[in-house]
């Protein structure tokens, strides 16, 4: 099934891969290279997913994830956090609730697991 996904990536060759894995899959992407940018997207449209870079300059992962629980509550099951930094873990928790991540490098089918696991949560 296709997706609407919201990409938040200030890396560009990153923003591009995903752009492209994800349109290769059938979803349509839209992208935002921080998180004020993203918000600006959030208010004129609306998405199925969220993927976005936990680690950025200005608005970080963790602050649009805050925002979005506000202002499209809707959505905060639908978040997915990607990152390079080793945590080792396939989860974070966010105001009582788990929020994936996923670890640089991911393969496209770890990809393609977490957006349908996200999806399929109850929202």
């Amino acid at each position: 099934m296709a997706y609407r996904i919201l990409v938040v990536e200030d890396e560009t060759e990153t923003r591009e891969l995903l752009t492209v894995t994800l349109g290769l899959h059938g979803h349509h992407v839209e992208t935002a290279e921080d998180g004020r940018a993203a918000l600006e997207l959030l208010a004129r449209r609306s998405y199925d997913v969220i993927l976005s870079n936990l680690r950025m300059p200005g608005m970080n992962g963790e602050d649009l994830y805050r925002r979005v629980e506000h202002g499209w509550p809707h959505l905060a099951p639908r978040f997915v956090f990607v990152t390079g930094e080793k945590s080792g873990g396939f989860q974070t928790q966010y105001g009582g609730r788990s929020v994936p991540v996923l670890t640089k490098p991911y393969s496209p089918e770890r990809l393609r697991q977490v957006i349908e696991d996200v999806v399929a949560r109850d929202v």
